[in-house]
């Protein structure tokens, strides 16, 4: 009989009565996380040892039958570190040093190969049999001296040679299951669900426009029979224009793909939350609602309301919201989510990794992952297809140069008629106080709807402010990061209402409106951005074709009042010197200019840019190292919850005022998405000056209208001082900072 067999036969009478958790025998979660392993390995697929994952499950938690642990159940003492004791049980039974790292880091994160060979070789000198011991007296297999030695000359002289990219997919792998049956067991989880990838069912789309409508049925037509050549996973691209229904298409693909090829799961990544909401809409109406999962910070649901905590509903709505688990088939979730499944060491962050064996994973607008990355991230992608089955799907109308097996799109596709045309104006030092004046000289801004985007929250509100004199014959509206998400959605309605009535509008925004949201405008102004932002905002220029009308994109570079670019700390300098070398070649340019121009200016980053060797720091065991997607803010910035409506406050004091506890942190997370919706960042630096602002006006409960709240680690901003005129806060455009110079922040 194997140790492992053994090891099931013995572990009730080794355990006797002691506890996992508060009420649950600690056999009964050791077995439960080995049952829930295995099932999610078949479920999805996934080619691993089944006697190795039995012995990791059973042993991940032993460390937890130490005296002080099961005191630390009852409500005495500190408790005892239970991980790195549990690995010892693990590297005792089965001898293989990677399944003890999985086991020691459950709770944490997983680390580069030369802290983990130093905190092994450290470790081995004080534990073995006699610490064991008292974790477990009657343990039969205790680790002597001659297992020490065993792991001594494994860590001294075989490791180097062990470490490879197939061992980071295979510790990964076991990681991944790991954490996700042990968090789903602990949070009373009984069954998987068994639903597969559902139904296709194409939905009934509006034809506003006849001739547009049925070129986007034969481009995706030709697409998917495209598609349904492919024969083996690999990393495929999609490039079709803004506005040609990739969304659409992608869905179709990935269904034809995993019907065909009998994948589990379609994982579908956007890199904005808005994005992602607008894409579950169109995901929910072709699979059905109960198979969809909208999987961001701000997403709730009503099952997440669920008040039954028995039931495995609620359990399962406690596992989304707590540790965001992808459990339905079909995945709407964010590029950064993605990367963190991929990519992030934490053991939380980790536990969406085993669902992308054998999926078909759609990345929308790939290029805003930064260039540095691509040729990393596209070396994994092509591994994981090769060892996992995975189908990749690329899809933008500005492809980055990320390694791809093919397209699918026909070469050079363009609408039927010319959209809109580019024009660069080269002069520099535009300032941007001048706006309204650049634009009226070159722009048809009287004779239709306009679209501004540009680089800064503040800037957005300088060019709204200077718009507004122009008095311009229809609303205007402002999208920017200093809006709440709340009235964001509310803004975006109000504008697809607009345009369906046919009525003149225009917007000023940041960068929040750059790629796959779906407006329309007769012409746009962009402050000067890397050339795929500046096309992806393009297409929302005249982005329904309208017949015998040319649409006109202005492109300029603004500077504000301190002289400096605006660009300036928000992207790249290599970004926009490259941008700048390709426009200067071409001031005037049309749609069918794009892909061209675009992969000149690919071509010229790439040679200017230090690429992260992502895929060969992962072959070389640096798993601890982790590519950051999104820059951190180069200021340090609050959270401000502003009074929107009646909903906020109550929110706030139940989470101030509640006792949270392990057992009621879901609920936590539940509120803290709620109330999200009603938060911006502001820098932390402009604290002072709100507080100073606000200082003589006075809540319904007399407490200040801008107080600290959460022991002052977030603000609160009340309905008063919420006002179109004089507030700190306007409805219509957002937070406005107090006087003060913001420039080099924003």
């Amino acid at each position: 009989m194997s140790r492992i067999s053994e090891m099931n036969v013995l572990l009730g009478s080794l355990l006797g009565n002691k506890c996992s958790h508060p009420g649950k025998l600690l056999i009964d979660h050791l077995k439960n996380v080995a049952v829930f392993a295995k099932t999610v390995a078949d479920k999805h697929g996934l080619d691993v040892d089944e006697e190795l994952l039995t012995a990791i499950a059973l042993t991940h938690d032993i460390g937890k039958a130490h005296p002080k642990f099961q005191n630390y159940l009852d409500g005495k003492g500190k408790g005892v570190n239970h991980a790195k004791p549990s690995a010892w049980f693990t590297y005792s039974i089965l001898g293989d040093f990677w399944a003890a790292e999985v086991v020691c880091r459950h709770h944490t994160h997983l680390r580069n190969a030369i802290d983990m060979i130093t905190d092994w070789q450290e470790d081995s000198v004080s534990i073995p049999a006699d610490e064991m011991k008292n974790f477990l007296p009657h343990w039969p297999w205790l680790i002597g001296e001659r297992e020490r030695q065993e792991l001594d000359d494994y860590l001294y002289l075989q490791i180097d040679d062990d470490i490879s990219i197939e061992t980071w997919l295979s510790v990964r792998s076991l990681y991944s299951l790991l954490v996700a049956a042990d968090r789903m067991e602990a949070i009373g989880i009984g069954f998987l669900p068994e639903k597969g990838i559902p139904e296709f069912s194409a939905p009934c789309l509006p034809r506003r426009f006849p001739e547009i409508d049925a070129w986007r049925a034969e481009v995706k037509e030709v697409c998917v029979q495209r598609a349904k050549t492919i024969s083996t996973p690999g990393v495929y691209t999609l490039t079709l224009p803004t506005g040609a229904g990739k969304t659409l298409t992608g869905l179709t693909i990935a269904y034809e793909w995993a019907n065909r090829f009998g994948c589990q799961s379609i994982i579908y990544g956007l890199p904005f939350i808005s994005i992602v909401e607008q894409t579950a809409t169109v995901a929910r109406s072709v699979f059905g609602e109960a198979n969809v999962q909208e999987d961001h910070s701000l997403a709730y649901s009503k099952e997440n309301e669920e008040t039954d905590q028995t039931s495995d509903k609620s359990a399962w709505s406690k596992m989304s919201i707590l540790f965001r688990y992808w459990r339905e088939p079909i995945v709407l979730t964010t590029l950064v989510h993605f990367w963190d499944a991929l990519f992030n060491p934490k053991a939380n962050r980790t536990m969406n990794f085993h669902r992308l064996k054998k999926a078909v994973v759609i990345l929308d607008e790939p290029q805003t992952i930064s260039p540095r990355y691509w040729d990393g991230l596209g070396n994994t992608l092509a591994y994981l297809s090769k060892k996992w089955d995975t189908f990749f799907l690329l899809m933008t109308a500005t492809q980055p140069h990320i390694p791809a097996s093919g397209e699918l799109a026909p070469p050079n596709i363009c609408f039927p008629y010319p959209r809109h045309q580019f024009q660069v104006l080269p002069e520099k030092n535009l300032q941007l106080i001048n706006l309204p004046e650049i634009l009226e000289e070159n722009l048809p801004i009287r004779d239709g709807s306009g679209l501004v985007v540009v680089n800064r929250k503040k800037a957005a509100l300088t060019a709204y402010r200077a718009l507004e004199r122009l008095n311009l014959d229809g609303p205007m509206l402002l999208l920017s990061g200093w809006v709440t998400p709340w009235r964001r959605r509310i803004i975006l309605r109000y504008l697809k209402w607009l345009e369906r009535k046919k009525r003149r509008r225009y917007l000023v925004a940041t960068q929040v409106v750059e790629a796959g949201v779906d407006l329309d405008f007769e012409w746009v102004f962009r402050d000067l951005g890397p050339l795929d932002s500046i096309i992806q905002v393009a297409g929302r220029c005249n982005r329904h074709s309208r017949i015998n009308f040319l649409g006109k994109v202005l492109v300029a570079e603004l500077v504000g009042e301190n002289g400096q670019p605006l660009w300036r700390n928000v992207y790249d300098e290599i970004l926009i010197d490259k941008t700048r070398e390709v426009l200067t070649k071409n001031l005037f340019f049309t749609e069918e200019n794009i892909r061209s121009i675009v992969d000149e200016y690919y071509k010229k980053i790439l040679e200017g840019l230090k690429i992260e060797k992502i895929f060969d720091s992962l072959a070389t065991g640096q798993w601890g190292e982790f590519p950051k997607l999104i820059e951190e803010d180069n200021y340090d910035s609050i959270t401000v919850f502003v009074e929107e409506n009646k909903n906020v406050i109550p929110m706030l004091k139940k989470l101030q005022e509640t006792h949270w506890t392990l057992e009621n942190r879901d609920e936590q997370k539940r509120l803290l998405q709620q109330v999200r919706q009603y938060a911006i960042e502001i820098p932390a630096s402009m604290v002072s000056a709100c507080r100073q602002y606000c200082a003589n006006i006075c809540c319904a409960d007399e407490e200040p209208v801008f107080r600290p709240i959460f022991e002052g680690r977030a603000w609160f901003l009340g309905k008063e001082a919420i006002k179109t005129k004089n507030g700190l806060y306007d409805p219509r455009i957002g937070f406005i900072p107090p006087e003060g110079d913001w420039d080099n922040i924003l």
